[in-house]
């Protein structure tokens, strides 16, 4: 088996790309599904967020990896768009080292931005509800939230923190000085979605509307911060009374239209943090309309650079060191399992020919002689496939194997 990943991101891709290649939040276990269908997966995990979607798969074989492409590119939202230009593909050990530098914020836009950890957290127990996390994906997300979390804990990475939520509140600075008479609206309930209406909550606006899919996520929203909730049947209306939207939610639909802010006669300022995009490219028509998507925040991110930098210097050597165990731990199953394997083989060659000699016995022949034949058959038996791979390998000249050979068996052995 394969432990591959595949990857498409903001480094390699425009929001629009990320969006027609999107697996939304809302879908996964569907997504899960088709993707486990397809020939050779045996396992998978579906990491989906605003700035990148990756997939985590255990394949049979590697030639199977063209089933998974194949299926990824008929999931595309856009027929004119080629997935393979923008995919980063990785194998075994470097699918861990990217994923624990993902989850410790070191792959982020916003150097060491926390909400990652939780993302991928959430990406597993969707995928181990889904029943399609086995052994080997296990162990790695396990030491991959051991590692994240010796990150957080032992470096500064997330110190004064900078996330693509704070950004918002800079660009909302940016275009008012006062909010005490500003409506927000955030649509969306998740953890991004959490963390914009504490940021803005701080300015102290005149009201926040927090609209949802699921009205009791957006509830608990709403309690936590003392401020109302919606469904997103409400979008339409709220939007005509808000001065500042923030997007922040997994959906296909756009959300966000024209003709909801038309009538306007203030600016309005749009935040989109949502992959796929749920603003219409419309607004941008609008003179009394500033809208920005997730592509835009990465101007905002300077604060704190220079620590997070030196911090994330620190988290490398945490990271290299659980890689190193990762590895080691990976070899060592490995191991085991062969030696169970040799061992079960050896079992039910000694329980064959034992089986066969009791029966001698029952049957009155010479102790003696059964059990010379006894251990005869097994050393035969044992020996046997062995003793071909080694006569195979010197006629083809493979002197690797004759001194793996020598090694495995403690053989000291004279030239005649």
């Amino acid at each position: 088996m394969t432990l591959v990943s595949l990857a498409i991101d903001y480094k390699k891709a425009k929001a629009k790309v990320r969006s027609a290649f999107s697996l939304e939040g809302e879908l996964l276990p569907r997504y899960l599904d088709g993707l486990n269908a397809q020939n050779g997966v045996m396992q998978s995990v579906i990491l989906s967020t605003c700035n990148r979607t990756e997939l985590y798969v255990v394949l049979k074989e590697l030639r199977d990896l063209d089933h998974v492409i194949n299926w990824w590119q008929n999931q595309s939202k856009l027929e004119n768009y080629d997935l393979k230009p923008f995919l980063v593909v990785r194998q075994e050990s470097h699918v861990a080292h990217h994923l624990m530098r993902l989850a410790s914020g070191l792959e982020s836009m916003v150097l060491g931005e926390p909400q990652i950890l939780g993302q991928i957290k959430h990406a597993y127990q969707v995928a181990m509800h889904a029943g399609v996390v086995g052994g080997e994906l296990n162990r790695l997300f396990q030491k991959v939230f051991s590692v994240a979390k010796a990150v957080r804990y032992k470096t500064d990475i997330g110190q004064c923190p900078v996330s693509v939520a704070f950004s918002a509140l800079s660009l909302a600075k940016q275009n008012f000085s006062d909010f005490s008479d500003k409506k927000i609206l955030v649509v969306g309930a998740g953890d991004t979605a959490s963390l914009v209406v504490r940021h803005l909550g701080a300015l102290n606006p005149k009201a926040i509307f927090v609209a949802n899919r699921t009205i009791q996520k957006a509830e608990i929203l709403a309690d936590k911060y003392y401020i109302s909730a919606h469904g997103l049947d409400a979008i339409s209306r709220l939007a005509k009374e808000a001065d500042i939207i923030v997007t922040a939610v997994n959906s296909a639909k756009t959300l966000i239209n024209k003709e909801m802010l038309a009538d306007k006669s203030s600016l309005c300022m749009v935040i989109d943090l949502s992959v796929p995009q749920v603003i219409s490219d419309e607004l941008d028509v609008l003179e009394h309309v500033v809208s920005y998507c997730v592509d835009d925040v990465a101007g905002m991110i300077e604060s704190n650079q220079l620590l997070r930098e030196k911090a994330a210097i620190y988290a490398e050597k945490w990271i290299e060191k659980g890689l190193d165990e990762y590895i080691s731990q990976e070899k060592a199953i490995s191991s085991d399992n062969l030696i169970i394997a040799m061992r079960q083989q050896s079992k039910e060659i000694v329980d064959s020919e034992l089986k066969r000699s009791l029966k001698r016995l029952e049957n009155g022949e010479d102790p003696r002689l059964v059990l010379a034949r006894f251990a005869h058959n097994i050393n035969n038996k044992w020996m046997h496939t062995p003793s071909v791979s080694v006569r195979n390998a010197a006629i083809e000249g493979r002197e690797d194997v004759l001194g793996y050979a020598k090694e495995i068996f403690g053989l000291e052995i004279g030239k005649k």
